[in-house]
């Protein structure tokens, strides 16, 4: 079992760094604390594993830095125990880390609370307990420390992390009004939250679905009207800005839908993936792209073993990186959004999960220089 997470009451201003090696396996240097990559950070396809290399799925939840041409492991930070559900199905890790990986967030059902926690290593903040026979320890891990404790009555759930800010869902199980989204500083997640929108409710009085596009505005599923958009297929979007978040394809007989809680291409773009009617779910997904003329529709990997079950998105979104149900491939595009390539990468990891394989969070191509702030001092 990894080592249990020391709490502090002094959390300084945390540079980020990570283990590095190369692909050949050779490590070209292995810093020690957060600060020895002050200006740079991590880099490669983040994966979310819930019971690494066999462990338990809920005590041993690493986000490691896979290598986007080998998949060799670079980095790896611990995560706190419990803090992805092992047993849900595709939660959005994508949104739980910052830009900078400096935070994530995450919440708790017993008690209930949204939870910030900081990257650290063992020498800012040295565990509490050995690691067990035969565990090599991570020298990096996010450490609790901060919590937002619900109002009485209500319920806490759905953390995101955006730019400088701490997004959330509050409702009251007994009110007949519905959620809200609401929003805190990082820097002072204590302070008085602002109320960033409602959730309407729907059949079982089960909320809307919602999400955040790259330039951080709330998309809130049912309040968006639909929008049929001409060209090849027939197209039904939701759209905020230029973010194209939920999507339905008819095409060839087929029914294509933009995945739950996946990241938010922007740009008029987004990946579809079969909706799972009549039988054998088709191969590959759709890539579509809307303009003001209508969309354009492009199959990817319709070759591939199976239909694209997850993806990681880079920064640039000059690519993609997509996960069928054995492998992971690389989809180049160019400035139109045209694919110009795809090529097999490595085999698909496997974890202790409901899933069976590691969650994606997303694909760094650049490293991000810390610059966030702790949210306590």
């Amino acid at each position: 079992m990894r080592r249990t997470l020391a709490l502090a009451s002094t959390v300084c201003l945390l540079a980020l760094t990570a283990c590095t090696g190369t692909a050949d396996d050779t490590v070209e240097s292995v810093p020690d604390t957060v600060e020895d990559l002050a200006e740079e950070g991590p880099t490669g396809l983040a994966l979310v594993h819930r019971g690494y290399e066999g462990g338990d799925p809920e005590t041993d939840q690493v986000l490691v830095f896979h290598d986007a041409v080998t998949g060799q492991p670079l980095h790896r930070f611990d995560l706190p125990d419990g803090s992805v559900d092992p047993m849900a199905t595709e939660p959005p890790v994508h949104a739980r880390f910052s830009e900078d990986w400096a935070f994530f967030v995450y919440a708790t059902r017993e008690p209930n609370a949204v939870h910030i926690a900081v990257l650290t290593d063992s020498e800012e903040t040295p565990p509490t307990a050995e690691p067990a026979e035969g565990e090599k320890p991570s020298a990096f891990f996010y450490l609790p420390v901060e919590s937002i404790a619900p109002p009485a009555g209500e319920v806490l759930s759905d953390p995101v992390v955006h730019g400088d800010r701490l997004w959330f869902v509050s409702d009251d199980p007994q009110d007949a009004n519905p959620p809200r989204v609401l929003s805190v500083p990082l820097s002072a997640p204590s302070g008085t939250p602002n109320q960033e929108g409602s959730l309407p409710l729907g059949e079982n009085r089960r909320p809307s679905d919602w999400s955040l596009t790259p330039e951080g505005a709330l998309h809130i599923r049912d309040s968006v009207q639909t929008r049929q958009v001409g060209g090849g297929g027939n197209l039904v979007v939701r759209q905020t800005g230029d973010s194209v978040v939920n999507a339905t394809l008819s095409i060839d007989g087929g029914q294509w839908q933009s995945f739950d809680d996946a990241p938010v291409w922007g740009a008029g773009t987004a990946l579809l993936r079969s909706d799972g009617s009549g039988g054998e779910p088709p191969k590959g997904a759709y890539l579509v792209t809307v303009d003001a003329q209508g969309h354009t529709a492009t199959r990817i990997l319709e070759n591939a073993d199976g239909p694209v079950a997850q993806y990681a998105l880079p920064a640039e979104r000059d690519a993609v990186l997509a996960q069928t149900p054995t492998a992971w491939f690389r989809v180049d595009l160019d400035e139109n959004g045209t694919v110009t390539g795809t090529e097999e990468l490595f085999p698909r990891f496997h974890d202790s999960s409901m899933d069976g394989w590691p969650l994606a969070v997303r694909w760094v191509r650049t490293p991000v220089a810390i610059e966030s702030p702790s949210p306590t001092e």
